[in-house]
């Protein structure tokens, strides 16, 4: 798909962030995947990874319905999306590593 889509699908994610991010404390997201390398197809997915000091570990099986749901019932475009949640230590931890956080910042598109 084009470049145009690449641009309709960073819209989205603009919106999206500004529907949760005072709800969720949202510190980052980031676009990655297909859609951040210019490969998104019919078929593709969107990937995100999403960054908040207030994901705990114990949170995260209660935020990511939540997360979902808001993608899901007011997003303008229709395609799937697939979203890891982060709390900032963990994600400053990984990052350092092989891991899909510094695989995302390498390829991937702060939002």
């Amino acid at each position: 798909m084009g470049k145009k889509k690449i641009e309709e699908i960073k819209r989205e994610i603009e919106r999206y962030k500004r529907r949760i991010k005072k709800k969720f404390q949202v510190d980052r997201i980031i676009l990655f995947g297909s859609a951040a390398r210019g490969e998104f197809t019919k078929d593709s997915d969107i990937d995100l990874i999403i960054v908040s000091r207030k994901f705990g570990r114990k949170d995260v099986f209660k935020i990511t319905p939540q997360l979902y749901d808001e993608w899901h019932l007011k997003a303008k475009i229709d395609y799937p999306v697939d979203i890891l949640l982060f709390n900032v230590k963990e994600f400053e931890r990984l990052k350092k590593r092989v891991s899909i956080v510094s695989e995302a910042l390498r390829e991937g598109i702060e939002i």
